[in-house]
């Protein structure tokens, strides 16, 4: 049944994406945007059918990641502070309240393998999509603008975040075997 629904959410997306873009232009913001946030509902419909575990090694950080720096450096801390400016890490955050248990760590931790998959593909989409309709970078230009702020930098954000929740981990797991 859950390949059904997959299947029927993908042909409505599609649909609406379509649709939208043949009265507005495939180039325009307003498609640009509607297909963003047509994709983000439907691969959260997907990920909350087939509940899949993010355990590939794509998600574990890598060493040039671990300080962070070179994601300060292209700009991920303002980024982080945009969405606490505009609301959204309130919004994002309702589900996972952030403290020192180690069970909201470990949610904050999948959710943000769960994320980055989700950015990851929808960032893959519409590369794929941007290639397929438009002829130049002046055609594309609100389409990649928009891939990179709505999908490129919540994937750095989330590649940023994943190890300072490892090493909060870390720290758990030691005072608690320190503990006993």
């Amino acid at each position: 049944m859950k390949y059904l629904k997959s299947l029927l959410a993908t042909i409505i997306a599609f649909l609406c994406c379509y649709y939208w873009g043949e009265f507005s232009g495939f180039t325009s913001f307003s498609f640009a945007y509607i297909l963003h946030f047509v994709l983000m509902p439907w691969y959260v419909y997907l990920d909350s059918l087939f509940k899949w575990k993010y355990n590939f090694s794509y998600f574990q950080t890598k060493k040039f990641e671990k300080e962070g720096a070179i994601y300060k450096l292209i700009g991920v801390n303002l980024y982080r502070k945009l969405l606490v400016w505009c609301g959204w890490e309130r919004i994002s955050r309702k589900e996972i309240k952030i403290s020192g248990r180690k069970s909201a760590i470990e949610l904050a931790e999948y959710k943000s393998r769960s994320s980055e998959a989700g950015h990851t593909l929808l960032f893959l989409m519409v590369t794929f999509i941007t290639f397929l309709i438009a002829d130049n970078l002046r055609e594309a230009l609100w389409l990649v603008v928009l891939n990179v702020v709505i999908n490129l930098y919540p994937i750095l954000v989330q590649r940023y975040n994943r190890p300072r929740y490892k090493r909060a981990l870390e720290i758990i797991e030691t005072r608690s075997f320190k503990g006993n």
